[in-house]
């Protein structure tokens, strides 16, 4: 042997987890800079230094491999999603359907308009009917995390928690029957392209009851013990993500599904450590750096004008859609803008289903795909703020409450 033979090869070859590491580090010291210096959503600088350091940026991290990072973000999003929908109560809607009636106008009027805006620029029919779709999601992951993080409370807050699994729960449903009509017209027979979404739907719904039978009986032991039923609810979680996963079910559906059923059984609200302690906490942190990272914005180099006209129309139509029923369900038109800013946001799930489409349809992903991505990566820098700036005109954070 040689000294040489006790030193690293040269040039060094340095793994990219060492990179996401210091990424890590970098995204929370900028996070928290956001927030002292600039009074700015920390999930902006999560997501910046993912789109910065990325291939998209100045590529310090290269492309990773989707089944690298997809579980990372499947995990952090059921997390999310489950908090999300044990917030949410579907009995809400029972005692004020107008509350109801909004989130559908809502969602069909955002459908409606981006899909008329795709067809209008020559897009065929069926790919609109899937970015429409995709279109209506408003990100459960930067609601949840900016509301918790600027502690907000309010008639607003909670009709934007409704709505956003709402729109979640329609999102994800019209995708996969939009997704099997492409496969009909590309040739698969009609009972593979019925049954498919019958089958991830079905066997969703049946998941999350599952998850919410068990997590009642293991509260019912173990709900004075809060830090051991946080670590078992932790491990729940992850177990139905990848079982999901592995079924080729919904991971979306079968998380906000579980949130809220365990929810519905419940008189009073569940009060859990925010993403369920520290562990939570750092997988969502790193979802939203993984969200930088694969942001592509080649969309914008050739579409830059679609990008913005279907960023404007969506926002017109999630703001406009609030107002004619707001007075009807109880909030004044102030609070009705506020909600519909804050309705804004798509992040995780937009991306996934948009990754899901172009695994299915190759052509998508190099097409209208690409467009999407850059619509989405931008919502995603812009959205946090804009929920933070609607819920605190609404005076729900306790900066304006007097």
């Amino acid at each position: 042997m040689t000294w040489s033979d006790y030193l690293p090869a040269w040039p060094l070859q340095i793994s990219p987890a060492l990179w996401l590491a210091l990424t890590l580090v970098v995204a929370v010291l900028l996070g928290e800079a956001m927030v002292r210096h600039l009074r700015l959503p920390r999930i902006v600088g999560y997501i910046g230094i993912g789109v910065v350091l990325g291939p998209g940026g100045l590529g310090f991290i290269p492309q990773l491999p989707v089944n690298e990072w997809r579980l990372v973000v499947d995990l952090a999003l059921g997390i999310l999603l489950f908090e999300l929908g044990s917030k949410v109560n579907l009995r809400w809607l029972k005692a004020n359907p107008w509350l109801a009636g909004t989130s559908l106008l809502e969602a069909i009027t955002t459908f409606a308009v981006v899909f008329s805006v795709l067809v209008w620029v020559d897009v065929p029919s069926t790919a609109a009917a899937i970015v429409a779709t995709i279109a209506i999601a408003t990100s459960p992951a930067i609601i949840v995390r900016t509301v918790t993080e600027s502690r907000a409370q309010g008639q607003v807050t909670d009709r934007l928690l409704l709505m956003t699994a709402l729109n979640t729960i329609y999102a994800v449903i019209f995708h996969k029957l939009a997704v099997a009509v492409m496969h009909g017209q590309a040739g698969t027979s009609f009972v593979h392209t019925i049954f498919a979404p019958l089958y991830l739907l079905g066997g969703s719904a049946l998941l999350a009851w599952l998850f919410g039978i068990t997590f009642e009986r293991i509260h019912h032991h173990l709900g004075q013990h809060e830090e051991t039923f946080s670590f078992i609810l932790f491990g729940m979680i992850a177990f139905a993500t990848i079982m999901a996963s592995t079924l080729r079910l919904s991971p979306i559906l079968v998380l906000l599904a579980a949130g809220l059923i365990t929810r519905y059984q419940r008189k009073h609200t569940r009060t859990f450590p925010p993403h369920f302690g520290s562990a939570g906490a750092v997988l969502v942190v790193l979802m939203f750096i993984a969200n930088g990272l694969a942001a592509d914005l080649r969309g914008l180099r050739d579409g830059f004008l679609l990008v913005l006209l279907l960023i404007a129309v969506r926002i017109m139509a999630k703001l406009l859609a609030v107002l004619p029923l707001a007075t009807h369900s109880g909030i004044g038109w102030r609070q009705a803008v506020s909600l519909g800013i804050a309705l804004v946001p798509m992040s995780s799930v937009a991306l996934l289903l948009t990754m899901d489409t172009a695994i299915d349809f190759p052509e998508f992903a190099f097409g209208l795909g690409m467009v999407l991505m850059s619509w989405i990566v931008i919502l995603e820098l812009i959205g946090p703020v804009l929920v933070q700036v609607a819920l605190r005109r609404a005076g729900e954070t306790p900066e304006k409450k007097t």
